[in-house]
């Protein structure tokens, strides 16, 4: 199944799902708090998440998930730390993600389907964040 997507990115491109054991990555502490409360977030009836940023692609490691991309101008994920899990453990969960590429940041992806306490389970502990440059 292919999925079309209009963005930022290209004005048109078809986009396979993302593989399950492709890395999801977001900065911060990922406390429940930071997930409901984040810019653009929804919490639907069910309590579960709509619309969380995350950083995603098939075959790309943490550290080029979070790391800038002089190309476009994208500053990477500025946070100190971030959580990473896998788009399967979120699928597990019962959640979902799917790529939404920005015009800067083509690895931009969207997290749904998760309560807050779900997906910081999943995204915690957190690490260093490798792609940030002092």
């Amino acid at each position: 199944m292919k999925i079309e997507v209009v963005g930022w990115a290209s004005p048109t491109k078809n986009l396979e799902p993302l593989p399950d054991d492709a890395f999801v990555v977001r900065g911060g502490q990922n406390l429940p708090i930071n997930f409901a409360k984040a810019s653009g977030v929804a919490v639907d009836e069910g309590e579960k998440l709509q619309n969380v940023s995350v950083n995603c692609a098939p075959d790309l490691s943490v550290e080029e998930l979070t790391a800038p991309n002089p190309q476009t101008g994208y500053p990477g994920i500025p946070h100190n730390h971030v959580g990473v899990t896998t788009v399967g453990a979120i699928r597990a969960a019962g959640g979902d993600v799917v790529l939404s590429p920005t015009r800067t940041n083509p690895n931009h992806a969207t997290l749904s389907g998760l309560t807050p306490d779900e997906a910081s389970q999943l995204f915690r502990p957190t690490i260093k964040n490798p792609g940030k440059r002092n």
